[in-house]
């Protein structure tokens, strides 16, 4: 599938391509066609751009360092602005996270100066003069924030620089001070962040994590297994989970259970000794600390849902 975007860019003192904006974004534009009963006809690239203005899809654009550029969304990740490009696409909403091919993002993607007046490759941020320019160094990093491309919707996000390109969040979402969500991961509605939200994440509607809690993700050794969490779900202050949780479960404060995690599962008043990736996708599940033995039990959750502030939760 062709994802195709008309870019205002920016190049380096090598004239290579560092940062751009998105000015226009179409799936499969050069599979456009006009029919009807005398013609039929492919449109060439300058149609194409020439439609975009005559149907309005984008009020302004500079006519300089402008081009269209196209990704392949299953293809491997070739340049700077392709990995920006499907990062971008996940922000707003068109492909999932996790179906996009991210492979070599971090090998194609560049280390930039990001401050609060655009970004600056590296090399040549010495030779600039900011002498009469009050400059904000913001971060030095491959990854921008999501607000250096995006404001979404009906959102609260209480420290911006937590909050990545290539992560999705829906309406009602909450991030406080010390939440942060990684790229390649979706972010359901209503749902309060103050803990981390590790890429390849997904997190279903009315969640909550805990402060300073942790879902494992699937880089730095997280393996391929893909974590969510389903509907009304809370996880714990200080908390944390290596497997995929149903609806309405939660995670008591301060327990981290990992996926091989042995897990003393209580029916009728009976132990069962099971592994806490065999508890993945089961609703109605809580999961606790025995403050006498230490060993970490389950047992139906009878609310069978989770009560959150909603003042906390209205943005």
């Amino acid at each position: 599938m062709l994802y195709n975007t008309i870019i205002n860019y920016k190049i380096n003192n090598n004239n290579k391509i560092i940062i751009c904006n998105f000015l226009c974004y179409k799936k499969k534009i050069f599979n456009l066609k006009i029919k009807n009963k005398f013609y039929k006809k492919l449109l060439n690239i300058k149609q194409i751009i020439y439609l975009f203005f005559f149907f309005n899809y984008w009020k302004k654009i500079e006519f300089k360092n402008v081009c269209l550029f196209t990704t392949i969304f299953k293809n491997n990740i070739i340049s700077n602005i392709d990995a920006l490009f499907k990062l971008f696409l996940i922000s707003i909403g068109k492909i999932i996270c996790n179906l996009l091919n991210l492979n070599q993002i971090f090998e194609k993607l560049q280390n930039l100066i990001w401050t609060n007046i655009g970004c600056f490759c590296i090399n040549n941020f010495n030779n600039l003069n900011f002498n009469k320019i009050n400059l904000i160094i913001e971060s030095i990093d491959k990854i921008p924030y999501l607000t250096k491309f995006l404001i979404p919707k009906n959102v609260r996000i209480s420290n911006t620089n937590r909050v990545r390109l290539g992560s999705f969040l829906s309406k009602g979402v909450t991030i406080m001070s010390e939440g942060y969500v990684n790229f390649n991961t979706y972010i359901g509605k209503n749902c309060m962040i103050e803990g981390r939200v590790s890429s390849g994440v997904y997190v279903s509607n009315n969640t909550d994590l805990g402060g300073s809690s942790s879902i494992m993700g699937t880089l730095s050794g997280g393996g391929k297994n893909i974590i969510s969490l389903g509907n009304n779900c809370l996880l714990g202050a200080n908390s944390g989970i290596g497997f995929s949780l149903g609806n309405n479960c939660i995670i008591e404060a301060g327990l981290y259970i990992t996926s091989g995690m042995k897990i003393f599962l209580i029916i009728k008043n009976n132990f069962i000794i099971i592994k806490a990736k065999n508890l993945a996708f089961i609703n109605n599940l809580i999961f606790y600390r025995n403050s006498i033995n230490g060993k970490i039990e389950c047992c139906k959750n009878l609310t069978k849902s989770i009560i959150i502030n909603k003042i906390l939760h209205k943005n």
